[in-house]
């Protein structure tokens, strides 16, 4: 592959980023958008070598263009179920950790239908805001209140379906102490697989940064609710964090 980026302007590198993370937003293939890739770097680098900027290729809308490659583009249905189903064990495996953790694990009939229409909902809010940052120029401000949002919102939409069963819900699947050390074992299997699987320390990040500050925090003479308030925004700003940098690394990944 071509390492034509490091000679391209920042507008046709940031403009390469943005339209790598629209596609991927919109569940097209990842090979395909490699191809993409290398096609328009090497018309961006000729179009530079004669004193033309990335208008010249893809025209007065950087938006308009990023649609109009997004339509003639197949979505990868299959590849786009991989990950989803990835995403939502992983997310699985999140919430039996954070139950082994709080009293055992069990879980109510309307848990186990509202926690994936939750994480269906979650990935649904999260692609259709990276379409957005893609095809829109916003500031560094504005992104981080985007990100925030987009973190709140999915917290709220599991944090609704947890208030709901307890109020309305009564356990129907209940572990007992070997059941929840087999459950949480085999947690902790799915999120190191899923960390091999995608290359990255996601899996295995996110959890130190959910269950990480509390298992501290419980170990401090603080009142009750200064854990809970220190240990959520420490998880809260850890994540956005984590977001922030994993957005900026993927609009500039390299081809």
């Amino acid at each position: 592959m071509l390492d034509l980026n490091t000679s391209l302007s920042k507008d046709s590198q940031h403009f390469l980023g943005n339209l790598r993370l629209y596609l991927i937003a919109n569940g097209k293939n990842t090979d395909e958008i490699e191809e993409i890739m290398e096609e328009l770097e090497v018309h961006l680098t000729e179009a530079e070598s004669n004193d033309k900027s990335v208008e010249h290729i893809v025209g007065s809308s950087p938006k308009e263009y990023m649609e109009q490659i997004s339509a003639e583009m197949p979505v990868d249905f299959m590849g786009s179920l991989k990950y989803i189903v990835m995403i939502l064990f992983g997310a699985a495996s999140y919430l039996i950790m954070d139950k082994a953790l709080n009293g055992g694990i069990e879980f109510s009939f309307l848990e186990l239908i509202g926690y994936p229409l939750a994480g269906l909902l979650s990935i649904a809010v999260y692609m259709i805001s990276f379409r957005y940052m893609a095809s829109h120029t916003i500031s560094m401000v504005r992104q981080s209140v985007l990100l925030s949002t987009l973190g709140i919102i999915s917290i709220a939409l599991f944090a609704s379906v947890m208030i709901l069963s307890g109020t309305h819900g009564t356990p129907f699947v209940k572990l007992e102490n070997t059941g929840n050390v087999v459950a949480v074992i085999a947690a902790i299997s799915i999120l190191i697989i899923l960390s091999i699987w995608s290359r990255t320390w996601i899996s295995i990040i996110i959890p130190i940064l959910l269950f990480g500050p509390t298992l501290i925090m419980d170990n401090t003479h603080y009142q009750e609710s200064v854990k809970v308030v220190l240990s959520s925004l420490i998880t809260m700003l850890g994540i956005l964090l984590y977001c922030g940098i994993t957005l900026k690394k993927l609009k500039n990944v390299q081809s």
